[in-house]
């Protein structure tokens, strides 16, 4: 499905291995992730949301790069694609952003 679609939002020849969505082709296996340039990193993903295998996957890459930096992964089981937006006000949502608010002020 997610191949499907982002063939639609960015026609190429390279289809999924374009580096603009899987930053994992280019740098052997997201080696080049161990030089990202900030310190934390916060991965957010819907239960629901074709992307979350993306998501995911950028996540571990991460971890397993030997960036230096320190990552976490929220993911809110049965809600899909930009639901905090859709539903701001949903328990749900308001998880999401409580624990945006404790990341970006580095609160544990």
């Amino acid at each position: 499905m997610v191949d499907n679609w982002w063939l639609f939002v960015c026609p190429s020849e390279k289809g999924c291995d374009d580096p603009l969505i899987n930053p994992f082709v280019e740098e052997g296996n997201g080696s080049g992730l161990q030089k990202l340039g900030c310190e934390r990193v916060i991965v957010v993903v819907a239960g629901d949301d074709i992307l979350k295998d993306r998501g995911r996957l950028y996540y571990e890459k991460l971890v397993g790069s030997g960036w230096k930096g320190k990552a976490e992964y929220l993911e809110t089981e049965g809600k899909d694609h930009v639901f905090h937006i859709i539903q701001p006000d949903c328990e749900e949502a308001k998880t999401v952003f409580k624990r945006l608010g404790a990341f970006f002020n580095d609160e544990p």
